[in-house]
């Protein structure tokens, strides 16, 4: 990604903050949304070829908690979040049926610190204070993102707009495509897009285009998922690759997935670092 100097900054920001990115396909140009496009998008999200690519319910497990080293190739995307090492292995516990989660830090000059976030308060937990409410929306938009980025794939039927746009071919591969948005059909200010690429011949999610209108109203990335692994009989990427671009040769960010476990109690109540082994991924 382009290392832009912190002075144009602001000048950057303000030639786009009038523009939004409209993820919709070409083949959506209606603003009706089509029953039987969701219908037919519908069959893609939830019967793949590959049945254990069938997506779960995070719901189910109430609490998941996942090791994972959070790589960052992208100073300049970094220094807007609270990460400031380029790989930072980390706990992200998540409760759902409380809508919070908490981030441990593994190593680094933050090991054992703890950042939290309950429905949108944050807050940290350090041996020397205890737990601290902050309200650092920094924090919370990182924490957001991570947890959006990690149960993506088991979310996306949930979505109340659903819309296939059709089959393309992306980077030589085959894909059927399928839009996914809330409120309404075309881009608007407050609500983000997403489109999916299903691999035609597993039906596995790969890419993901993606809107993030609370960080920037222009800003439109992508996704890679890969590594599909078993987890509780279900296929589950275990690594999530940011871009700007499908064609990047670089990433800007990747979550590695080491571990998915179901947690036996609050993060809160048991000792403050894990002893894993870094495998050196």
């Amino acid at each position: 990604m382009l290392r832009f100097p912190f002075i144009i900054i602001p000048f950057f920001l303000l030639f786009f903050s009038c523009s939004i990115a409209d993820l919709r396909p070409p083949s959506l140009s209606s603003d009706r949304v089509d029953p039987e496009l969701k219908k037919k998008g519908l069959t893609f999200v939830t019967s793949p070829t590959i049945k254990e690519l069938t997506p779960g319910d995070w719901k189910d497990y109430k609490q998941v908690q996942f090791v994972v080293k959070d790589v960052w190739h992208s100073k300049f995307v970094r220094f807007f979040t609270p990460i400031k090492e380029s790989e930072q292995r980390m706990r992200v516990y998540l409760d759902f049926e409380a809508n919070a989660m908490q981030v441990e830090f593994l190593g680094g000059e933050k090991k054992g610190l703890i950042y939290g976030l309950d429905k949108k308060e944050t807050y940290y937990i350090a041996a020397d204070t205890g737990k601290v409410f902050m309200g650092d929306d920094e924090v919370r938009i990182y924490l957001e993102s991570l947890r959006l980025y990690l149960t993506l794939p088991w979310r996306l039927k949930e979505f109340p707009i659903i819309q296939y746009a059709g089959p393309t071919k992306k980077l030589n591969q085959n894909y059927e495509v399928v839009y996914f948005t809330s409120v309404q059909l075309n881009a608007n200010p407050d609500t983000d897009q997403y489109v999916g690429y299903f691999e035609t011949t597993s039906g596995a999610l790969e890419w993901m285009e993606f809107t993030y209108r609370e960080l920037f109203s222009f800003y439109r990335g992508v996704l890679k998922y890969g590594f599909y692994e078993s987890w509780n009989g279900k296929q589950y990427p275990r690594r999530i690759t940011i871009l700007d671009t499908f064609e990047d040769p670089d990433f800007v960010h990747e979550i590695r997935i080491e571990k998915i476990e179901i947690p036996e109690k609050p993060m809160e109540e048991v000792d403050k670092v894990l002893e894993l082994q870094d495998p050196g991924k």
